[in-house]
């Protein structure tokens, strides 16, 4: 593969580049000035082709709005439309919900169970029924019976006079013998870190001990 060929630099592009690359870079024309070969277009500015085309299904799928948007205008407008209105609606809820869309975005809907499913209305209770729960009312709230709750007989052991008892009190009062540990500076072996010793005191430090004590001298840059 021989080397790249590159185009002299410019004035509009000061930077040399690679002829394949300049040539790529012009635009096509892809749609000749003449209008020769025109797609014919009604006095309205519509294709004549797009009129006469068969509606594809994937674009028949895509124009369907959200179910959400209909079950919306079904609760919205269910006492204001007509019964043919609403079949109607019915049917769009139907289609919308049968494309590949509605699967994909997990929001399929059981129309059968939904059609089933009615509200029940709230009737009121009664008086048989209102006796019953007064009934139970009144029982739940009386207080429970002591004897449940009385608690159980502590079982205790044999009772003994207290003569008998004081030789063994009298016994536990004194202090009993045992070791008494001592704190590590009453010891007599023990050295108090702080105190200096003797020694140190009459130590005389020598030359090497003082070079070896001063601080190294770090030269600084200038």
């Amino acid at each position: 593969m021989g080397k790249p060929k590159f185009d002299p630099p410019t004035s509009t592009f000061p930077y040399k580049i690679p002829r394949r690359l300049n040539i790529l870079s012009v635009p096509r024309k892809y749609i000749l000035d003449s209008d020769e070969g025109m797609p014919a277009l009604t006095p309205r500015g519509i294709r004549k082709s797009a009129l006469k085309s068969q509606l594809s299904d994937r674009v028949n799928d895509a124009s369907w709005p959200y179910i959400r948007r209909f079950l919306i205008i079904k609760k919205q407008y269910k006492n204001r439309f007509s019964a043919e209105r609403m079949e109607r609606i019915d049917r769009m809820i139907e289609a919308a919900n049968a494309t590949c869309y509605s699967k994909l975005a997990n929001c399929v809907l059981d129309l059968k169970k939904q059609d089933v499913k009615e509200v029940k209305k709230k009737r009121g209770w009664s008086e048989s029924e209102w006796k019953k729960h007064m009934d139970y009312i009144s029982q739940i709230a009386s207080p429970r019976r002591a004897e449940i709750f009385k608690p159980p007989p502590v079982k205790r052991g044999n009772r003994k006079p207290l003569e008998q008892l004081l030789p063994r009190i009298n016994q536990m009062c004194f202090r009993p013998d045992f070791k008494v540990y001592k704190r590590l500076s009453q010891e007599a072996w023990y050295r108090d870190p702080v105190k200096v010793p003797k020694g140190a005191l009459k130590y005389v430090i020598s030359e090497r001990v003082k070079k070896l004590a001063a601080p190294r001298v770090i030269p600084q840059p200038d």
